[in-house]
């Protein structure tokens, strides 16, 4: 694991969140759970759902932003030699603060890098137990093959981050 603070120069963290978070003309996706398979008690409670936007998957360009994603993080996230997944993650609001069930990226060693759009009190926990904050212009990197899970936050209007899976 590797926790890397101020990852993003400011004003392109800043443009980011301008873009990606609130933002009236960037389309996000209603997923009806967070973590599967769907037999997870988890995942029938109202509050475990959360809401994406796909950059890129499967080798190809989901979205008009892919390109935007690849120029700003392909050179910084160290490792990176090959590009499985990104997407925009958004968890909303819950008056109780709430784990998601466990789940894994992939089931083969890969990376996963949790870059935080906006700091508030919702975290990533890993297999270890170790907690991770959502702090914003922060990168988690970690074996997105070993089980994590997310949550929600009780002092924003939600969480923002963008999950990059690579080899």
């Amino acid at each position: 694991m590797e926790v890397i603070d101020n990852f993003l120069p400011r004003d392109i963290h800043e443009e980011l969140v301008e873009r990606l978070c609130f933002n009236s003309n960037m389309p996000l996706y209603f997923q009806q759970w967070v973590s599967h398979p769907p037999e997870l008690e988890t995942n029938n409670e109202l509050w475990n759902w959360y809401a994406t936007h796909e950059f890129y998957n499967h080798d190809r360009p989901m979205s008009e932003y892919c390109s935007k994603m690849v120029i700003t993080f392909g050179d910084r996230i160290p490792n990176l030699k090959s590009l499985m997944r990104i997407k925009l993650n958004f968890y909303p609001h819950t008056e109780t603060l709430r784990e998601h069930g466990q789940h894994v990226d992939y089931d083969f060693p890969s990376h996963a890098a949790i870059y935080s759009l906006n700091t508030c009190n919702g975290f990533t926990r890993l297999q270890d137990g170790t907690k991770v904050d959502s702090i914003a212009n922060r990168l988690l990197i970690f074996d997105g093959s070993e089980v994590h899970n997310s949550s929600t936050t009780t002092d924003q209007k939600g969480r923002y981050n963008i999950n990059f899976n690579y080899l």
